[in-house]
C-alpha cells in the first residue's frame, strides 16, 4: 500500500527525520506514562512493522481498551507487502493484489458492503497460450491440457498427505503419466511439455516458491477460502487498509492509528531478559530507546531469516530458530507497462509464453536469459492501457537491480516476439516491484518446504511467544493477588508466515495480528 503524505498529515517521514521524530515521540510517550499512578500501571505495547498483521494487531488492541500502542515501521508508508501506487489511469498493486476467497476471509468480511470488489478470474483463465515462434495454441488443445491439470488437483487431497517429496515432483509425476495415455495422443509431446513448464512458473507465482522446493504435504496444509479467489479492489488494496484503520477523507489517513506510527525506523536489537520483565528495543537510525511491556514482531520471515541471530538478545529459543530456518520463504516480481493506447482488443486478456526447446536454448545463451522466467503478460483491471508481466525464479534479485530501461526493453522483446502480428508501440511508463532486495522484506511470502518437515517445525512454533515468569498484572484484573506470578508473553510474533492454514495471504496476516491481540487481552484479563 502506498500512503501518500497528506498536506494535513505528519505521519509519513523520510529517513533524515527519523531520529528527530523518534526523540520527540518518545518524550511525549514518557510524559504520558509517568503522569499518574493509574496511567503508569497500564501496559504499553510496541509493534514492529506496519504491515497488515501489525496494523490489525494495533487496531484490535486499541479497541480492547489498551491505550499505549506504538508501531515503528522501517518504510515511509504503511502496508508492508501491500503497496498500492498511482500508475496509468488508476492505481496498481506492487505487492498483495487479491482478496483470496469470500467465505471465512476476514478481509472480505471487513469490506463487504463498504466497497465493491471486482473479479480478475476471467483475465487469468482466458489468456492465450502462444509458442515462441508466434504460434497460437488452438483453444481445444489448451482446454484439454487445463482439464488434465484440473484432474490432478482434484485428487490431491487423497494423495498429497502421504506423498513423500516436493509438490513439483507430485505434479510432474502425474502430468507425464496422464499425458501418455490414449486420451491425449493427439497432443504434441513438445507442446504438452511447454505448457506444463509454463504452468509450473504460474504455480510458483501463486506460492512464491519453486514447486521443486515446496513440500507436497505442506501444500496441502494451505486451506483456501470458498468463493472467488481473485477479487481485486477497484482502487487497490489501500481501500482495505483505509477501512481497517477507519481513515477519513479529511486528512486523517491513518484513522485510529494517527499519532501511533513512527516511520523510517529500523530495529537494531530487542532485549527481552531484563530484571524488570520488560523488553527494550534500540534502533539503527535513532538514539531513542523503547522500554515496553510487550513487543509484537510482525516483520517478514525473510527479515527474520537474515537478521534474527543479531536482532534478539539473548538469542531466540531453539524451537523458534528451527521454525525460522525451516519454513520456506520466496519472492515474485511484477513488471507493469503502460502504453499510449491499447494494442489489444476488448476480448484479449493476456498471454502465457511457451518456449520451444530450440528457442529456449538460444535464449539461455544470450544476455537476456532472465527473460525465460517471465511466464506471461496480462490485462490489469481498471487500467485501459496497462499490462503486467510476472517474473519468478532465482534471477529476481538480478532483475530488481537492473536499470528500468533494460528490463523494459526485455519485456518489449518478449511481447514483439510472441505477438508478431501486433503493432506494439513503445510504452510510455514502466515500473517494477522490488521485494527480494529490499532489506525490509527480503521476499514476498512464506511456504512449507521439505526442510519444514525435516526439522519438524511450522507456523505453530513460529507464532509461539517468548515468555518470562513475572509479577502478575494488575491492569483490568478485578482482584490482584499480591505477590502472584504469571507467565508473561514479552515478545510475540505475527505475520502471514505464523498462520497455520492461510500463510502467504493478507487475510492470514490480519488474523495473526488479531490472534496476538487476543493473547495479550487474555493475559491481562485472567483473574488470579
Amino acid at each position: 500500500m502506498c500512503l501518500t503524505k497528506s498536506k494535513h498529515s505528519d505521519t509519513s517521514i523520510d529517513g533524515s527525520l527519523s531520529s528527530q521524530v523518534s526523540e520527540a515521540f518518545l518524550e511525549k510517550y514518557r510524559f504520558r506514562r509517568d503522569s499518574g499512578s493509574k496511567i503508569a500501571s497500564e501496559p504499553n505495547f510496541l509493534i514492529i512493522g506496519a504491515g497488515a498483521a501489525g496494523l490489525a494487531c494495533a487496531v484490535s488492541l486499541l479497541k480492547k481498551g489498551f491505550r499505549y500502542v506504538t508501531i515503528i515501521e522501517a518504510e515511509n508508508r504503511i502496508g508492508g507487502r501491500i503497496f498500492t501506487k498511482s500508475f496509468g489511469h488508476n492505481t496498481i498493486d506492487l505487492g498483495a493484489q487479491w482478496c483470496h476467497g469470500e467465505k471465512g476471509n476476514i478481509v472480505y468480511q471487513t469490506v463487504s458492503g463498504k466497497v465493491t470488489l471486482g473479479s480478475s478470474t476471467h483475465i487469468y483463465t482466458k489468456f492465450d497460450c502462444i509458442r515462441s515462434d508466434g504460434e497460437l495454441l488452438p483453444n481445444d488443445v489448451v482446454q484439454k491440457l487445463k482439464t488434465l491439470l484440473v484432474q490432478i488437483f482434484a485428487k490431491r487431497h487423497q494423495e498429497l498427505p502421504s506423498f513423500k517429496g516436493t509438490f513439483g515432483e507430485y505434479l510432474s509425476k502425474n502430468f507425464y503419466e496422464m499425458i501418455t495415455s490414449k486420451e491425449y495422443e493427439d497432443i504434441s509431446r513438445a507442446v504438452a511439455r511447454e505448457f506444463f513448464e509454463n504452468f509450473i512458473k504460474i504455480e510458483r507465482s501463486e506460492t512464491a516458491a519453486g514447486v521443486e522446493e515446496m513440500s507436497a504435504q505442506g501444500f496441502e496444509n494451505y486451506i483456501p477460502c470458498d468463493g472467488d479467489y481473485l477479487l481485486h479492489f477497484d482502487n487497490g488494496f489501500l481501500e482495505y487498509l483505509r477501512i481497517l484503520l477507519e481513515a477519513d477523507e479529511f486528512g486523517n489517513d491513518l484513522g485510529l492509528l494517527e499519532d501511533k506510527i513512527i516511520f523510517g525506523i529500523r530495529v537494531k536489537e530487542v532485549t527481552w531478559n531484563r530484571a524488570d520483565f520488560k523488553a527494550q528495543v534500540t534502533c539503527e537510525n535513532t538514539s531513542a530507546v523503547f522500554l515496553v511491556d510487550h513487543v509484537i514482531v510482525t516483520v517478514s520471515l525473510g527479515v527474520l531469516k537474515r537478521n534474527a541471530a543479531q536482532l534478539f538478545n539473548p538469542e531466540l529459543p531453539i524451537s523458534k530458530q528451527r521454525a525460522i530456518e525451516g519454513i520456506g520463504y520466496g519472492s515474485i516480481m511484477k513488471l507493469f507497462l503502460e502504453f499510449p493506447t491499447p494494442f489489444w482488443n476488448s476480448k484479449w486478456m493476456g498471454l502465457a509464453m511457451l518456449w520451444r526447446e530450440e528457442d529456449l536454448l538460444e535464449l539461455r545463451e544470450s544476455a537476456r536469459a532472465w527473460l525465460e522466467n517471465i511466464y506471461g503478460f496480462y490485462r490489469v483491471a481498471n487500467q485501459p492501457c496497462v499490462i503486467v508481466g510476472w517474473l519468478v525464479g532465482s534471477q529476481i534479485p538480478q532483475v530488481e537491480t537492473m536499470p528500468d530501461i533494460e528490463v523494459k526493453e526485455g519485456c518489449m522483446y518478449l511481447l514483439r516476439r510472441f505477438l508478431p502480428q501486433c503493432n506494439i508501440p513503445d510504452p510510455i511508463d514502466f515500473i517494477k516491484s522490488v521485494w527480494d532486495t529490499n532489506p525490509n522484506f527480503y521476499g514476498t511470502s512464506s511456504f512449507r518446504s521439505l526442510k519444514t518437515e525435516e526439522l519438524c517445525t511450522g507456523a505453530v512454533e513460529l507464532a509461539q511467544p517468548i515468555t518470562v515468569l513475572a509479577e502478575a498484572p494488575n491492569f483490568l484484573v478485578e482482584t490482584h493477588l499480591q505477590g502472584g506470578l504469571a507467565v508473561k508473553p514479552v515478545i510475540l510474533f505475527a505475520g502471514e508466515a505464523t498462520h497455520e492454514t492461510h500463510f502467504g495471504t493478507v487475510h492470514g496476516a490480519v488474523e495473526s495480528g488479531i490472534r496476538e491481540a487476543k493473547r495479550l487481552e487474555g493475559y491481562y484479563t485472567v483473574d488470579l
